[in-house]
């Protein structure tokens, strides 16, 4: 890692937490809808998950697009809720373990993510548990699409992100599994990785934590 990098961002589904996009289709089929099912793509979402991910809908006002796309009135938010966060596997262990450990040595560690209330609370309260830690023990600071009203790609959200922070883009690792998210941090100046699924990156911090 450059000996300059004062900063990592991290993103979060795909880098830090393992997905399963064929299980999160087989739960909305399971209720009935495979429309929606057609529409899970992570990386290219459909028209009402981008809204909900940049917050122009909340968690009920989606379910009701997502009731009436797929003719099925009768399923409730809990269920949709349930089906569409079945994509999250869960983040290993060994890489909150990592994110202690940089934290340890004094780098500042950001989460920049694209993400939507019917999941993120879920990921919050669930998935950063180990070791008896929360997710505040891992971050300095997160930043959600939908709470910023913005969605990577776009250079406002990292812009966002640089004046609420005060982090400097040549002191800062930008780490995301997005092609396009990758180029748009590079462009503004940023240090970049972008990780195979599911790889063990923790080769990119051999120097600062041995062993």
């Amino acid at each position: 890692m450059n000996a300059t990098i004062q900063n990592i961002v991290f993103d979060l589904g795909g880098v830090l937490a393992d997905l399963d996009i064929e299980r999160c289709r087989a739960s909305f089929r399971a209720l009935g809808m495979p429309r929606i099912a057609d529409l899970i793509d992570p990386y290219y979402p459909a028209e009402v998950f981008e809204k909900l991910e940049r917050g122009d809908l909340t968690s009920h006002e989606a379910c009701d697009e997502i009731r009436r796309i797929s003719g099925r009135s009768e399923a409730t938010d809990r269920q949709i809720a349930d089906a569409y966060r079945s994509f999250i596997v869960g983040i290993p262990v060994y890489k909150l373990r990592m994110l202690a450990r940089l934290r340890e040595r004094g780098l500042k560690l950001y989460m920049l993510t694209n993400n939507n209330p019917l999941v993120m609370p879920y990921i919050v309260d669930c998935c950063f548990t180990a070791d008896g830690r929360t997710v505040n023990d891992y971050f300095d600071k997160l930043y959600v699409s939908y709470e910023m009203h913005l969605l990577k790609p776009s250079p406002e959200i990292f812009r966002a992100m640089i004046a609420d922070s005060g982090l400097v883009p040549h002191e800062t690792l930008f780490i995301d599994d997005g092609r396009k998210n990758v180029n748009a941090a590079r462009d503004l100046g940023f240090d970049v990785y972008m990780p195979a699924p599911r790889e063990d990156f923790r080769h990119l911090f051999d120097d600062l934590l041995p062993g």
